[in-house]
């Protein structure tokens, strides 16, 4: 629907925007309706005090037909005023947002000042409103590049833009702004800006004007339930509104299928829409009051993307900060995940709660989404995954030593590793317990119990990463607790600077606990320190070597901001991604089967990479290194690379490369490792020139300890290499007279061409071949064929 040009915009006739006077019976200031004098403050609350609602007509909500005007004030000041017009019949659009042919809207018109300030118009004050209020509108504008057309709301002394017309344009379009929950007073105001003298039908209008669901006071039960699979509505939950970004309930995109039932909705928030401009997004409940003094939050996540942030789990009672209860950061791989946070409410108190999500940001690339949320009385079970990063997740400490909750921030830890594992910083946090005699005397146990684990129904791996001192602490045993007790680990090695990964095959038809005992050397300034415990379905794979069937087997993704904060992602071919991959795996080769992933599109030019590293490994003379991987990019045009890099105390050493001559389909590589320290393997993506979508994927990475790959290669290759004899001499002879042709071709070109300089110093390879430069250690791709042109 179009708009007439300024000139043609004509005053109503009618009462000017009008405010409701109170009658005389009444105080001043006061409402009479009936046999009510509704005071001031009661006025514009959202809530009908009156029987016909007299009180709540104008308070924003408005077609702008006369007489009423919803209470809209104009408070300009200068060249530009807000006034209500009547659409003419003559070049005008025939109708307001309404519809209406001789509709009326508000609009932007000249005004007798000599100042050139925004035009302002407002509501009168308002509130308090709920979670859910929010303000519907037709709008039109149109107008040159420094115009603008915006709401703000007026609270206090601030002034909070909560939207902006997305661009100019010559047509009426309706729009939703999300208001929440606000303390009274607050004002809403339009604010406009437009040349009305220049080029073409510049101005601004807004129409049909309504405020919903701003009563704070709880309508149904249904609207503070907190349990909730969003296939209908969102219950009980609503978005923040301190925040640009909002999470929204969608069917159709990000994971690509829900996980009530692989169809349905879920809450999503893509860091890609153009409203994501601030850092994060905030999902609130109502207050609730406890059903029982511990009550278990389930809830079902999805993290994907090389730059998706971190997702927050939080709880704000009523007088009292707010306490994180859980959180995860990174990609977790294209799939859902279940997390449990258990909620401990004092008895008795009555003191209401709300449950906060937070989505912050990390940068463009990913999605986060949430579904299935459950709330039941009782306790959770142990978590499957705990980084301490929140809590100590349910784990209690016992006997004579004392585990701790530790982070280094300060650097002034007294003991422990001066970084976490799960975010290699002083920020992060770990369990810890001190070793030294005076804490714990020689022999003596403090033992780390977890909370029960719910009865496995096939075997599951234990991982988890522990840090030893220099000083010899003494030894970390594990055990296992279900009809009794059971050790199934002992270590009592490798001190040193690096966190090491420790795994335990874990079997239990019943309850069960985890115990991680802590047994004394007597010797000063020594510590055990534990991080990240993961628990998963299967048994445990060998050091370095994983199907990426359940998991990632303890290599790392963990972005490196040196290299540009982006990380692998683990996904599988069924799994719908905005991002190119192999539609197969390797291991199971269908598209039901996991690999890991990294699409170098999301890289600048320039060189950044992403690393997948392995947990530290011993020394070894000879040992293999043997992987399968994918390269997807356009052929030869674009410099990404696959390498593999040994990563120790003495630096790095690049051991193999593959660039992107190959592509669509997965090729088999194997490594030489030799190293006479202990070092890490690190997978690194990285693309030297211009970004393109092009994915690098690994699958079947095998490491195998103290056993050289030409010993497996000649064992395994010996009956392939006899089959295929024919084969070779037939090719050989093919390419020999191939060449013959092409050397006779040329010298009779050359007796054609003798008045020519010789070509000799400067060929270029010839088109369609790869002249590949392979060495012990690296594969090249010439730059005749990687630069861009």
């Amino acid at each position: 629907m179009s708009s007439p040009p300024p000139g043609l915009w004509a005053p109503a006739p009618g009462p000017q925007l009008s405010s409701l006077r109170p009658q005389d019976f009444c105080e001043p200031g006061h409402l009479s309706c009936g046999d009510l004098c509704v005071p001031p403050e009661q006025l514009c609350d959202f809530q009908h005090q009156c029987e016909a609602g007299e009180d709540e007509q104008e308070c924003g909500t408005s077609d702008f037909e006369p007489p009423a005007a919803g209470g809209w004030e104009d408070a300009s000041v200068g060249r530009l005023q807000w006034g209500r017009l009547q659409a003419q019949e003559s070049g005008g659009p025939g109708a307001g947002g309404s519809g209406a042919a001789a509709g009326h809207f508000l609009s932007l018109q000249r005004a007798w000042g000599q100042l050139t300030p925004e035009a302002r118009v407002l509501t009168p004050p308002l509130g308090p409103s709920g979670p859910r209020c929010k303000l519907r509108m037709a709008y039109y504008f149109h107008g040159d590049p420094q115009g603008f057309l915006a709401l703000v709301v007026v609270e206090g002394g601030r002034r909070e833009p909560v939207w902006q017309a997305p661009s100019s344009s010559g047509d009426w379009k309706a729009d939703t702004v999300l208001i929440g929950a606000r303390r009274r007073p607050f004002r809403l105001e339009f604010v406009s800006l437009v040349d009305l003298d220049g080029p073409g039908q510049q101005g601004a209008a807004v129409d049909d004007v309504t405020l919903e669901d701003c009563s704070p006071v709880t309508a149904t039960e249904k609207d503070s339930e907190v349990s909730c699979n969003f296939e209908r509505d969102t219950c009980g939950w609503h978005s923040g509104h301190l925040t640009d970004a909002h999470w929204r309930r969608i069917e159709s995109r990000g994971p690509g299928y829900d996980h009530t039932t692989g169809q349905g909705y879920y809450l999503l928030l893509d860091p890609t829409d153009p409203p994501a401009r601030g850092p994060g997004a905030h999902l609130l409940t109502q207050p609730q009051a406890p059903a029982a003094t511990q009550e278990c939050l389930s809830f079902w996540y999805h993290l994907h993307g090389p730059q998706i942030g971190t997702l927050r789990l939080a709880v704000r009672r009523e007088g009292e900060a707010e306490t994180l209860l859980w959180s995860r950061s990174g990609t977790h791989g294209n799939c859902w995940h279940k997390a449990w946070a258990t909620l401990h409410h004092q008895a008795g108190s009555g003191a209401k709660y709300q449950l906060l999500f937070q989505g912050l940001r990390d940068g463009y690339h990913g999605t986060m989404a949430l579904d299935d949320v459950a709330v039941r009385p009782g306790p959770c079970w142990a978590s499957r995954r705990c980084s301490f990063e929140d809590s100590a997740c349910g784990f209690s400490s016992s006997g004579q030593g004392l585990w701790t909750r530790q982070t280094n921030a300060t650097g002034h830890a007294s003991w422990g590793p001066r970084t976490d594992h799960t975010t290699e910083t002083a920020q992060g946090h770990y369990m810890v317990v001190d070793m030294s005699p005076h804490a714990l005397p020689r022999g003596h146990v403090a033992s780390l119990t977890s909370e029960e684990h719910q009865p496995l129904t096939q075997p599951a791996c234990l991982t988890f990463w522990y840090h030893l001192s220099l000083r010899n602490p003494g030894t970390l045993q594990v055990h296992v607790e279900e009809a009794g007790r059971q050790q199934v680990l002992s270590l009592s090695a490798h001190g040193g600077f690096a966190w090491r990964l420790g795994s335990v095959d874990v079997q239990a038809e019943r309850a069960w606990r985890v115990v991680f005992e802590a047994v004394a050397a007597g010797v000063e300034r020594s510590y055990i320190a534990l991080d990240d415990l993961l628990l998963q379905d299967g048994p445990c794979p060998r050091p370095a070597s994983c199907d990426f069937e359940a998991g990632l087997c303890g290599w790392s993704h963990l972005p490196w901001p040196s290299l540009g904060g982006f990380s692998w992602d683990w996904s599988s071919g069924a799994t719908p991604s905005r991002y190119p991959q192999p539609p197969v795996d390797h291991t199971l080769g269908t598209e039901a089967g996991h690999f890991v992933l990294f699409e170098t599109g999301v890289l600048g030019p320039g060189g950044r990479a992403a690393w997948l590293r392995s947990q530290p490994l011993p020394a070894t003379e000879s040992s293999c290194l043997r992987f399968w991987y994918h390269v997807g990019f356009p052929e030869h045009f674009y410099k990404g690379e696959l390498r593999v890099i040994l990563s120790s105390a003495q630096g790095q050493l690049a051991v193999w490369s593959a660039g992107a001559h190959r592509r669509h389909q997965w090729l088999e590589g194997h490594v030489e490792v030799v190293s006479a320290e202990e070092f890490q393997i690190v997978f690194e993506a990285t693309l030297s020139g211009q970004p393109a979508l092009g994915p690098i994927a690994l699958d079947d990475v095998e490491y195998l300890a103290g056993q050289p790959c030409q010993r497996l290669t000649s064992s395994q290759g010996d009956t392939a290499l006899a089959a295929s004899v024919p084969t070779i001499v037939g090719s050989a002879l093919l390419v020999l007279i191939v060449l013959v042709l092409i050397g006779l071709g040329g010298w009779r070109w050359l007796q054609k061409e003798r008045s020519c300089p010789s070509r000799a110093e400067t060929a270029a390879v010839a088109p369609g071949f790869d002249n590949i430069v392979f060495n012990a250690d690296h594969v090249t791709l010439p730059a005749s064929l990687t630069d861009p042109q």
